[in-house]
Parts: structure tokens; C-alpha cells; sequence
């Protein structure tokens, strides 16, 4: 007999991010609507646990069709075309985890830096029927530390504003005033609690959108001009 809670992969999640610590069933006619988009492994989640908050609201399983909207801001058109795109994470500082149909975990949006990161994603998976085992792989990489923010002084800020704020409902997260893509200030006096998706829509207006890969990261983060001689992430895995 297993004595995992949902499986192996998701529990080694769980091991760190506990259990889900809010819940909302999913309806019958929204896990047929996705079948045969997103993998059934993630819609046996959604079966168990529901969309579900994890650590007062540091991370969520959402409904995509909630995000729809965003994702037309946030994505450039020519993306849009390439596949079919879906929001089925996302952090209490509003970044998105998007999936794509044929692509897999294909980018992370982070709306305060008005970055669009593009992960090297699961194609190849995808196209030999490994789906599964591609979304269990994007809950297993997902770590505490990385999916909270830090201040300017490098200490992280979620528990600070949990206490200063309270738990985040669904539609709310943690957001900078100023967004730190005008000021880089991540103090947490600069933190409001807002609505997630009033506050996607005034960034994406508010603030030059830029869409990132390896290269460009490592150009941003070490004054590179030339990424010619960077590696592809291809290259590291």
C-alpha cells in the first residue's frame, strides 16, 4: 500500500511547501475542458486537492481561465500564435507559471520587473507522450526560497508580510509601490496587499515589458554585450 498523500513527485512538493492550507473544488466540466490540454497528471491534482493555496499564499494552483486576460498582456502577439498558453501556478508576488500545450513549463512572467522569462521547456517530452512526468518535474523544481522575494538586504519578505498584512486571498498578492522595475527598491515598506489582477493590468501598462531567455539573464546580470559566447541552457542540462 502507498503511503503517499497524492504521489511521489507531488509530495516531495509538499515536503516543502506543506500541505494546501486553502481549497477550492474543481468542477466536473472544467477538468473535461482541459483534458487533452493540460497533462492529466495536473488534473488529478486539481481532482485532490482543487485550485489550493500553499503557505498562507506563497504559491497557488490556479484555474487558467482566470489569467486568460493577463496572459494577452503580458505575451506578445507572435507568441500567442505559437502554441496555446496557460497560467497553472503562480507566486504571492504575482509571478505567473505558464504552460503551453506543446511546450510544456514555456515561460515565467514576473509583473514587478516586467520580466517575461522563456524556460527552456518540455517539447521533447510532450511529443514522445511524457507530459506527466514534465508537470511533475515543474512541481518538484519549485523551492520555498526561490519562490519568495528579498528585500534589499537579501532577507526574505513573505512571512514579514504576512504579518503585516495576513494571508492572500485568491485573487490577491503582495505587489512593490513603486514596482521595482521603476524604483528597485524591495523594502518591505514599499509592499501593499492588492488585487492580483487590477494590479497585472496597471503594470503591464505602467511598465516596459521585456522578454528574457539564459542569454539576456546573464547579459542583465553581468553587463555582457556579446551573449554570442554565452552557452545555450540547452547546452547545461
Amino acid at each position: 500500500m502507498s503511503d503517499f498523500i497524492i504521489d511521489e513527485k507531488f509530495d516531495f512538493f509538499m515536503e516543502d511547501f506543506g500541505q494546501p492550507d486553502w481549497q477550492y473544488p474543481v468542477e466536473q466540466a472544467t477538468l473535461e475542458y482541459y483534458r487533452g490540454k493540460l497533462p492529466d497528471k495536473l488534473l488529478f491534482y486539481w481532482e485532490k486537492m482543487g485550485f489550493c493555496r500553499f503557505k498562507q499564499g506563497l504559491f497557488w494552483i490556479v484555474n487558467p481561465a482566470d489569467y486568460e486576460d493577463e496572459l494577452v498582456l503580458w505575451l506578445d502577439e507572435d507568441i500567442l500564435k505559437q502554441d496555446n498558453y496557460y497560467v497553472i501556478a503562480r507566486s504571492g508576488f504575482g509571478k505567473l507559471y505558464v504552460w503551453g500545450e506543446k511546450s510544456g513549463f514555456a515561460f515565467e512572467i514576473t509583473p514587478t520587473y516586467g520580466w517575461v522569462y522563456q524556460e527552456q521547456g518540455d517539447a521533447k517530452d510532450i511529443a514522445a507522450g511524457l507530459e506527466d512526468r514534465a508537470i511533475q518535474l515543474f512541481f518538484t523544481i519549485q523551492q520555498v526560497q526561490y519562490v519568495d522575494m528579498e528585500d534589499n538586504n537579501d532577507k526574505p519578505l513573505f512571512k514579514r508580510c504576512v504579518k503585516k498584512f495576513g494571508a492572500l486571498e485568491y485573487d490577491e498578492m503582495f505587489g512593490f509601490v513603486p514596482a521595482l522595475a521603476i524604483s528597485d527598491n524591495a523594502s518591505i515598506k514599499n509592499v501593499d496587499k492588492m488585487n492580483i489582477f487590477v494590479h497585472l493590468n496597471i503594470l503591464a501598462d505602467l511598465i516596459e515589458i521585456q522578454h528574457i531567455n539564459f542569454k539576456k539573464l546573464g547579459q542583465m546580470a553581468f553587463g555582457v554585450d556579446d551573449t554570442s559566447n554565452l552557452p545555450d541552457l540547452d547546452d547545461l542540462v
